[in-house]
């Protein structure tokens, strides 16, 4: 949060609505909701027999230019290409050459409360109509086979083309700063791509943890591995042809409660919210933290009413003949044992620099191990 963007003066966002010919609004609220990327700001202005209310997006200084350009491209391909509900991209800038001298996005506002606010107070029968909604939306957002694994973005012509990787546990300038070597960048730390394929994409993970095992000197009870890992690299591309063996899928990535619009009237999903993270990946990383079905929550209960409903959720594509999750299972254990290696070496590079959960990196570096053994490296 110590990133964020500052409060913005009202008299900044008329003039940034202004510069993009939007009329001056009628009013301007910064709501109470805790974001970990953006200050949000709901703007109401004039409209033809009545008034529009949009939502802008202020980027903090996490992740410069990326992160903007990939939401607006993700939002308004999804938009063109499907029925999902979602936001209407009205304007962003992925510079901060600007009024307000921040990235930002603006959006239509939907009606309708986040699913995590309202979602105690749902019974049984409304929960299933949901599921089934969300059903119809993954099947929409899953339906387009893709030739990389990325993200989106705009062309200087205004096309929607390949863009690079964003992924959330990335390393960010600020933490950057904080927590490694002078000189070290984005770049350095974090895979950039498109890339064509699966081992494509592992192999330059693994080429940054590399290098940050080799510069950290709180990883260097990692350099006896770094042998092993690039012979691991050299194995990924041997065995190529099998570990490639997945579909690359549009995915959001985030699909928990808090990123879904109900209304309680009509009973409907109204929006899909928080796109910025969302690219296409190996359909097996389809959902990376489990984020899907979460009600929100952070109490002992959450995880298994997450299981609860994710059985729901399997039973009712069972019964509908919808296969959604069968294609995003494992092609081999090779494949599985590829990206479980990645997992974890990734989960060691990210938490020790910052000198975190030291009672488990010395296990997660046996599994990492393990999945090294079954390469034979």
């Amino acid at each position: 949060m110590d990133h964020l963007p500052p409060l913005i003066k009202a008299e900044s966002i008329n003039a940034l609505m202004e510069s993009i010919s939007m009329p001056k609004p009628l009013s301007i609220i910064s709501p109470k909701v805790s974001a970990c990327y953006h200050g949000i700001y709901m703007i109401t202005i004039p409209f033809t027999n009545g008034k529009s209310e949009l939502v802008l997006r202020v980027s903090g200084s996490h992740i410069p230019k990326i992160k903007t350009e990939n939401e607006a491209a993700i939002m308004s391909w999804v938009s063109k290409n499907s029925a999902i509900p979602i936001p209407e991209v009205i304007a962003y800038d992925s510079s901060t050459n600007n009024p307000i001298n921040h990235e930002y996005i603006i959006l239509s506002r939907a009606r309708g409360e986040t699913l995590s606010e309202i979602y105690q107070s749902l019974g049984n029968e409304k929960m299933i109509s949901i599921i089934d909604q969300l059903i119809d939306i993954l099947h929409q957002l899953h339906a387009v086979d893709w030739n990389y694994i990325g993200g989106l973005k705009f062309n200087e012509t205004g096309e929607i083309v390949p863009g690079p990787v964003l992924e959330e546990n990335f390393w960010y300038p600020p933490d950057i700063q904080q927590f490694w070597p002078p000189g070290e960048t984005m770049s350095t730390l974090n895979i950039e791509g498109p890339y064509p394929t699966y081992v494509d994409y592992i192999s330059a993970h693994i080429q940054r943890y590399i290098h940050g095992i080799e510069v950290h000197e709180k990883l260097a009870f990692m350099r006896d591995t770094l042998s092993r890992l690039k012979a691991l690299v050299n194995a990924l591309a041997n065995n190529a042809e099998k570990l490639n063996n997945v579909k690359l899928k549009l995915a959001h990535k985030d699909l928990h409660f808090s990123n879904i619009l109900y209304d309680q009237s009509s009973s409907r999903i109204t929006a899909i919210l928080d796109w910025e993270f969302s690219g296409i990946v190996p359909f097996t990383r389809w959902n990376p933290t489990r984020a899907f079905l979460w009600n929100a929550r952070d109490d002992a209960d959450s995880g298994a009413e997450k299981e609860r409903l994710l059985s729901i959720f399997k039973e009712r594509c069972k019964e509908r003949n919808v296969e959604i999750l069968e294609d995003a299972q494992y092609s081999s254990t090779l494949q599985e044992a590829m990206q479980t290696a990645a997992n974890f070496l990734r989960a060691i590079v990210e938490v020790v620099p910052r000198g975190q959960k030291g009672d488990l990196v010395r296990s997660w570096k046996d599994i990492l191990l393990k999945q090294l053994e079954v390469f034979g490296v």
